[in-house]
């Protein structure tokens, strides 16, 4: 287990400090460059961000899975991705035109031409960052993940003082899997296999087929909206959207990220031992959804003041729909731990049959929403499609492990319970100082300091899971 608790670390503080630059640069961006201009980029990168879900084709999942690696395996694992890879990327590359052309901007041909070279580096950042990642090497990943990050942040900054606008975002992306690229060929130079294999790949692809199109159908939920409404509206109605959606996307992935790299290891080991996975997977839930569920709830309330103090007061409409979104999040991420516990088990299926159930609930949703209620609706058909994936994801998971639905609701009610006082709460200070007309600074530090209390007095009251975690750091800095 002290491996596991020294990914998690490692996981965690990488993936914050990760964040952090995300942060720095989300902001930067926002106030160098228009919605519209967002907006473009925006347009394109979704649509490239779903076809990379296909470039790594369950390469990773399968030799983190696998008992015993071997150099063949590693090599057919790097022959399947060179294939999916390089076949994808002069994909990108020669439907740019007509991409371009169905979205009616003429720009769009560059930048996905831009795209489409990073996917010749995939398969040498998939191979090692999952032989890394099953030696539970975090600290080496999160360091690669950083470096790469800054730099990026550095060289966006000039292109866009430089003039290239839009392009300077799909630069600064392929330049970011040229620099991880080179850091990871460093950091696996143990291993010494990069020659691709082009047998025995059936394996890896079955798994493959199934996780890629379940992750490119979730990674389908963030970027989908943005050529519904690219298409049926305009670029500035993109980038106010995604805005609101990235807001509320940037807080989920800050407080998962550091968990969902070490998720699938441990569930997997949890599996190979024998032990109880059902438990596992309910006790990783609560503490997750004890600390995620609240600053969801707060930051439904405290939209306006968050998203004026990172992007500034032109994106002020895109608060209302962070606020909506917010509660999509808390119901998604109810069974955040089912696609990783469904592939440990070997039930790859059930992820991609819930999945294709969700996504198509969730198009017609918010294409209809859209049509009727504009960019607003399109947040309501979001919590909506929550629903379903909560539901969905309860059946399948008790299909597979075991769990009983209606339990598992019970096991998260202190977690909820905790979620409403800190909603409360944050509720009660934007009526007393309202977020509208007070500084954007003040109101921030105003929860900083008023919420965290709040929620520590909420998970003692409700004796949720969390008090124990939270009595045993204590005891421990006692101890020192």
């Amino acid at each position: 287990m002290s491996s596991v608790r020294y990914a998690l670390l490692y996981s965690s503080l990488g993936r914050y400090a990760l964040m952090a630059v995300g942060l720095v640069s989300t902001i930067v961006i926002a106030r160098m460059l228009t919605p519209e201009e967002i907006g473009v980029y925006a347009m394109a990168s979704s649509i490239v961000v779903i076809i990379s879900e296909f470039r790594i084709l369950g390469a990773n999942s399968y030799l983190i899975r696998e008992k015993e690696l071997t150099e063949d395996k590693i090599r057919s694992a790097y022959g399947l991705t060179v294939i999916i890879c390089w076949g994808l990327g002069l994909g990108v590359f020669f439907a740019s035109n007509p991409l371009s052309k169905f979205f009616d901007i003429p720009d769009l041909s560059l930048i996905f031409k831009i795209l489409s070279v990073s996917f010749i580096f995939a398969p040498y950042i998939s191979i090692p960052n999952a032989l890394l990642a099953r030696r539970y090497k975090f600290k080496e990943i999160s360091f690669i993940r950083l470096f790469s990050s800054f730099a990026s942040l550095i060289m966006v900054v000039v292109l866009i003082f430089r003039g290239f606008s839009y392009y300077s975002l799909a630069m600064s992306g392929l330049f970011t899997a040229f620099v991880q690229f080179l850091l990871y060929i460093y950091f696996t130079r143990d291993v010494k296999v990069y020659r691709p294999r082009f047998k025995e790949i059936k394996p890896i692809a079955k798994l493959g087929v199934y996780t890629s199109l379940s992750h490119m159908l979730q990674k389908a939920q963030n970027t989908v909206p943005d050529m519904v409404i690219g298409k049926m509206g305009g670029p500035a109605q993109v980038g106010m959207f995604s805005r609101g959606l990235g807001f509320m996307l940037f807080l989920q992935n800050t407080l998962l990220s550091g968990v969902t790299p070490v998720a699938l290891p441990y569930l997997s080991d949890v599996k190979k031992r024998n032990e109880s996975l059902s438990y596992a997977y309910t006790r990783a839930s609560q503490l997750i959804a004890g600390i995620l569920w609240p600053v969801l709830a707060v930051a439904s309330v405290a939209s306006l003041p968050a998203i004026r103090l990172m992007f500034g007061d032109q994106w002020d409409d895109s608060a209302p729909i962070a606020t909506v979104v917010a509660f999509w999040a808390i119901f998604r991420t109810g069974h955040i731990l089912a696609p990783n516990a469904l592939v440990a088990v070997g039930k790859e299926t059930l992820v991609l049959v819930k999945e294709i159930l969700v996504f198509v609930v969730f198009l017609f949703s918010i294409i209809l929403a859209y049509q009727n209620w504009g960019l607003m609706g399109v947040g309501y058909a979001f919590v909506f499609s929550g629903i379903i994936d909560f539901l969905a994801s309860g059946f399948f998971v008790k299909t597979a492990i075991g769990l009983g639905v209606f339990r598992y609701i019970r096991s998260l009610t202190s977690s909820a319970i905790v979620s409403s006082i800190c909603w409360l709460a944050a509720t009660l200070l934007a009526h007393i100082f309202p977020y509208e007309t007070n500084s954007s600074l003040y109101s921030i530090l105003e929860i900083s300091v008023v919420l965290p209390a709040v929620w520590i007095a909420a998970v003692f009251a409700t004796k949720h899971p969390l008090k124990d975690e939270i009595v045993e750091i204590y005891r421990a800095k006692l101890k020192r």
